[in-house]
């Protein structure tokens, strides 16, 4: 659930602003917002230290994430400032050494086809009268011109053309493409590019030296941060003669340690309700059991607003149902968990939330494939596991088309209704909630519309009056009568919203769709695993190697499914129809280190 939130306004003498802030960054508990456009010297140089820290960090982690673990090496003792130096230099050096190569290598591959020769010899010979001019020609079988008494000396013919020189006494020329005389032999470019090279691989060693202390300008990235932290909140204090004030948020169950600690130190305090304009963060706290989708939350970057509500809960239970009809398979749910337990085991230490998730996720589409009988796309199953699919009484009932779309479409109506009954909740004291309940019914009303169009099922008694209902209760209270001036124009979009809602209701047969597709991939890796080893039983290894790769890639299929479709059922479809905009901005108290508090 989203916690309630009180806005809290610090006044204290501006002699005692580092104090205060001290005092309030212990405390931990105020999410600070700027009262006035921070802005100064020592914080615009921290934002610059600190840029440069994150980025010789990012450099330092890519490079130690590609080195052999160095299990109980000794690394020594670094200064975060230093390395970010180094690091720095060691870059910019690196880049010159990068243009320089390349300048090299240009100039190399136009020397190549010439030969090694030094070309202050053939200036030398031009003081003393002898011509050389080189030249290059297309076409290797078309005899080359030249002038009368030269000598041409054929130095190269490949895919290029041919190049060769003409030598004479005086101004000898041939009819051919002329090619400038090199600045220097190849000799002395192939020894400087060898030596670029070299020092390139020794600033490479370097780099990875100097990536054990990786740790080291993380340390000092945090402790920019907290620099950083504690400079907003002081040039972002209001100021008026000798006071200062801030101002934040906090949840309401810290409200009285604020009111402690102004008493403390002297304070002065108001607390009071946000206001409509406020941009008030969001802190969320949910049950052990909801807890689980907050890490996809986090990697998703998306936050519900303070005024919206927690769909944590549902996101939950629906996108396992999800993730379970898309994968749709029972032995990659036993993968997925095999995968899960492993994983947990290696990082033992790792917060406990994303391997529960994916549990649940491992548990739902095992359950989930051995009731519509998928096993690694099997077919026919064994008698043992066809026995445990759902069943009617002579059929499976998953297994038939009409049954599995209309399960998803049901499950669609469901997932809008709930959005819709949880406005009309939120609604109660206004005429909307009978609008929302209209909705209700509407998308029930398409629901047996989509059946009917689809399958041919008969539409239920009462559908027309349903419908009807529905409509009216949309059109009558859908806007209050002293707003229908400013939002006349949403009835006429009415239709629009009929349709699109009607389109949203078809969307989740895409359930059904990716867990047939997946399904019927696997079956097809299976029938050419299968075939490749018939026909020559030596090859039984690499079938049955090359079944797993397919598996494999078809497993990554699924979960790729997952992410774009299972996650945009709940974060777009439904939440469109919730009004759920994802708009909220996360709750981060301001903390300070007694470190940079004495320091400050």
């Amino acid at each position: 659930m989203i916690v309630r939130m009180k806005k809290i306004t610090v006044v204290a003498l501006e002699s005692d602003q580092a104090a205060t802030l001290a005092a309030l960054g212990r405390l931990g508990v105020l999410h600070l917002v700027a009262v006035r456009e921070p802005a100064g010297p020592d914080l615009e140089k921290t934002s610059q230290e600190l840029a440069r820290a994150r980025s010789a960090l990012y450099k330092l982690d890519a490079v130690r994430s590609k080195q052999k673990p160095d299990a109980g090496k000794t690394v020594p003792h670094h200064d975060g400032i230093d390395v970010v130096r180094q690091i720095e230099s060691l870059l910019a050096r690196r880049k010159e050494l990068e243009e320089r190569e390349q300048t090299l290598i240009e100039e190399k591959a136009a020397i190549d086809p010439l030969g090694d020769f030094d070309p202050a010899q053939v200036r030398e010979l031009g003081h003393q009268g002898i011509t050389l001019r080189l030249y290059r020609t297309a076409d290797r079988r078309k005899p080359i011109a030249a002038s009368e008494g030269a000598v041409i000396v054929i130095l190269r013919e490949d895919d290029g053309g041919r190049y060769f020189a003409v030598i004479g006494c005086g101004d000898v020329r041939a009819e051919a493409v002329e090619i400038p005389l090199p600045a220097r032999r190849l000799a002395d470019v192939k020894r400087e590019l060898e030596a670029v090279k070299a020092e390139m691989a020794a600033v490479d060693r370097r780099i990875i030296e100097l990536s054990h202390a990786a740790d080291a300008v993380a340390a000092l990235v945090e402790r920019l941060e907290a620099r950083l932290a504690f400079l907003l909140a002081r040039e972002g204090a209001g100021r008026q003669g000798a006071l200062i004030w801030l101002q934040g948020f906090c949840p309401v169950d810290a409200v009285e340690a604020v009111r402690r600690a102004a008493h403390q130190h002297g304070w002065g305090l108001l607390v009071e309700e946000p206001s409509p304009g406020d941009q008030v963060p969001t802190l969320i706290r949910n049950p052990a059991w909801i807890r689980p989708i907050e890490p996809l939350f986090k990697v998703l970057k998306i936050l519900p607003g303070y005024h919206e509500v927690d769909v944590s809960w549902s996101f939950l239970i629906f996108l396992s149902v999800f993730f379970a009809m898309i994968v749709g398979d029972a032995g990659y749910g036993l993968v997925f968990l095999g995968l899960t337990a492993w994983a947990r085991r290696k990082w033992k230490t790792a917060a406990p939330e994303p391997f529960r998730l994916l549990t649940l996720f491992s548990v739902t589409t095992i359950t989930w494939g051995i009731l519509s009988g998928a096993y690694f796309g099997l077919e026919p199953l064994p008698a043992p596991l066809a026995a445990l699919q759902a069943r009617l009484p002579t059929t499976a009932w998953l297994a038939d088309k009409q049954n599995t779309m209309s399960l998803c479409l049901f499950i669609g109506s469901v997932h809008l209704t709930l959005a819709h009954l949880w406005n009309a909740l939120r609604m109660l004291n206004s005429s909307r909630a009978i609008a929302q309940l209209g909705w209700v019914g509407m998308v029930w009303s398409l629901f047996f519309a989509a059946r009917f169009l689809m399958f041919g099922t008969p539409l239920p008694d009462g559908y027309r009056w349903m419908l009807m209902a529905s409509l009216a209760a949309i059109v009558l209270f859908m806007t209050p009568v002293r707003q229908l001036k400013r939002e006349w124009a949403n009835h006429l979009m009415l239709l629009l919203s009929i349709m699109s809602t009607f389109g949203d209701v078809l969307s989740y047969t895409r359930l059904y769709a990716l867990g047939v597709a997946g399904f019927k991939v696997a079956a097809a890796f299976n029938t050419m695993a299968a075939g490749l080893a018939s026909n020559r039983i030596w090859l039984a290894p690499v079938a049955a190697l090359l079944l797993f790769a397919m598996h494999g890639f078809n497993i990554l299929l699924s979960a790729m499914s997952v992410l774009v479709h299972g996650i945009r059922l709940n974060a777009l479809e439904f939440s469109m129809h919730l009004g759920l905009e994802w708009s909220g901005k996360p709750y981060r108290p301001f903390v300070v280190t007694e470190t940079e508090s004495s320091n400050s």
